[in-house]
């Protein structure tokens, strides 16, 4: 059996999490087993019960923001206390500015070091301290890297530039996501929706996600549909400001009774049994999960023309609309309100995105690796 130390699972039930738990509950875990470290271990990380229940470990290291050199050691200690246990490593990551764990693993023996890119942009400023760390982080990389993945071209193409990558699915189980009538009902009525045309959007409040252009979008199309209703499901992630603004302009544009903050959920998959539509307008992606997700349910999406067009999947349903046009979008909203939702799932497997298939896939480049 081959083991590896997966990097990437936090406190915030995102894409990423997500991803993550949907290839562990499908390993064969007489060829390949994930264990788990929380570089925030101030914080546990969701399915935290789950992971250990199924007998895998969820080693702790404290944050580097909150102390650089017990961040450091610690890891060095955990290196050394499990060398030889591990064929692989792999640090799922936004970004360049940490890659330590893929380099000190050099150190320790383990033969397969990976690192995964799971997004296409930044998502805080970039300024000159943090191109020199970035710059300094892609020397250590090249060192110690053996291997490149990422959720999509565009994906691959931004972390590693014109090295060679391989792009890693972000499968799911299709049958959860299939449209179900019943629940789809339960759910509209459970929330008073069941007048209503519904937009659903998934995703943690950051710069990324462009919450103020959504609800500008939602505040314009409301005139032309008066029987629209937003549904923002997600959170802010330690910074609260772009969550203060999402509220505030629901407040200042008086839609207060027509977008709902619905949090962090882990009911999301029924939730877009009960959407009409998925919007998701996006300044940057890798290749986001949630889009999968809502394909897979059947809906009609939309994504802004940042995002790539690997995404779309499911023809005729996907539409890829430009930031700098309103007036696109709310054309978008009209075409989707006429669109039926149908069984998608052999579409999505087609395509790579079923999580039977891609795990096979991935449990081979392990074996092989």
């Amino acid at each position: 059996m081959i083991k590896v130390l997966e990097i990437g699972m936090t406190r915030n039930l995102g894409g990423l999490e997500t991803y993550l738990m949907q290839q562990f509950r499908h390993l064969d875990r007489a060829r390949v087993t994930y264990d788990f470290v929380n570089i925030t271990a101030e914080h546990e990380i969701v399915f935290a019960d789950e992971i250990k229940a199924a007998g895998s470990k969820i080693f702790g290291v404290v944050s580097r923001h909150r102390s650089p050199l017990r961040h450091y050691l610690q890891w060095l200690r955990l290196l050394w206390s499990t060398r030889g246990q591990y064929k692989a490593i792999v640090l799922n990551s936004n970004g360049l500015s940490y890659v330590f764990p893929i380099f000190a693993a050099m150190f320790f023996g383990i033969p397969m070091r990976v690192m995964h890119s799971h997004n296409s942009g930044f998502e805080i400023n970039v300024g000159l301290a943090r191109r020199i760390l970035i710059a300094f982080n892609k020397i250590l990389l090249s060192i110690a890297v053996t291997d490149r993945f990422a959720c999509s071209k565009l994906a691959g193409k931004w972390m590693f530039g014109s090295k060679p990558f391989t792009v890693i699915n972000n499968a799911i189980d299709c049958n959860q996501f299939r449209f179900d009538s019943k629940i789809r009902a339960e759910v509209r009525k459970k929330l008073g929706l069941e007048k209503n045309f519904v937009l659903g959007h998934v995703g943690r409040f950051t710069f990324q996600k462009n919450h103020a252009f959504l609800i500008d979008v939602f505040n314009a199309a409301v005139k032309k549909f008066p029987d629209l209703i937003l549904l923002l499901i997600g959170d802010a992630v330690e910074d609260q400001k772009f969550l203060d603004e999402a509220r505030s302009k629901v407040a200042a544009y008086r839609l207060d009774g027509r977008v709902k903050f619905l949090g962090m959920r882990n009911d999301v998959r029924d939730l877009m049994q009960a959407m009409d539509c998925f919007i998701l307008p996006s300044r940057f992606e890798g290749l986001p999960m949630v889009g999968i997700e809502a394909q897979a349910a059947g809906l009609p999406c939309l994504f802004s023309d940042a995002i790539t067009r690997e995404l779309e999947i499911t023809r005729g349903a996907v539409q890829f609309i430009p930031l700098d046009s309103i007036d696109g979008w709310i054309d978008a909203i009209g075409a989707a309100r006429s669109i039926e939702r149908r069984d998608t799932r052999e579409e999505i497997a087609a395509n790579g995105y079923d999580i039977e298939r891609e795990i096979e896939r991935l449990e081979k480049i392990f074996e092989s690796g």
